[in-house]
């Protein structure tokens, strides 16, 4: 179940290279238009890409991008909602929901500069993306749980502290050298 779940996530992902990349130019050229300095930096330029390439598939696995949005399901009552906490106790969707949100958290710190010296950044970026979902799913008439929003938050700030573990260590071999 797991690698059925990993290989179309995966496929999505590879699915969705061309629409970001088209996001990406747009990005690109808005920057361009706007006379901000565009800096040539590959490595940069790359992790803008993939950030952008694991939001748009977030979204695409979570039914926003691609879902069918409705107010009925709202008007009928028929939202549905869970509140209670790891009420299956640690399922797959747990976990998968961690490794989904955990790329976002790394490359959030790359790209989101403002926002990297500080780890409670990693959780409220984490908390709003993931809550923001959360509230659109909805009017998709998609399952809602707190669980998600919490996991999808701890996701985000594993991949935050990834990042920071990774830039401390580089740190620490500049110094040696």
């Amino acid at each position: 179940m797991l690698i059925s779940y990993l290989r179309e996530g995966i496929g999505t992902f590879i699915y969705l290279i061309p629409i970001a990349f088209i996001v990406f130019s747009i990005f690109i050229g808005g920057k361009f238009l706007t006379k901000r300095p565009i800096e040539f930096k590959p490595l940069s330029m790359l992790c803008e890409f993939a950030w952008i390439l694991v939001v748009i598939t977030i979204l695409k696995i979570t039914g926003i991008i691609g879902g069918e949005f409705s107010t009925t399901a709202i008007f009928n009552d028929r939202v549905n909602y869970s509140f209670a906490l790891f009420g299956e106790g640690l399922s797959m969707a747990t976990l998968l929901n961690i490794a989904l949100f955990t790329p976002f958290g790394f490359f959030s710190s790359i790209v989101l500069k403002k926002f990297k010296n500080k780890w409670i950044y990693g959780i409220l970026i984490g908390l709003i993306f993931s809550g923001t979902i959360e509230f659109l799913q909805i009017f998709t008439g998609r399952f809602v749980q707190l669980n998600d929003i919490l996991m999808n938050t701890l996701g985000t700030f594993i991949g935050y502290e990834i990042w920071f573990m990774l830039l401390k260590i580089n740190l620490k071999l500049k110094q040696k050298s």
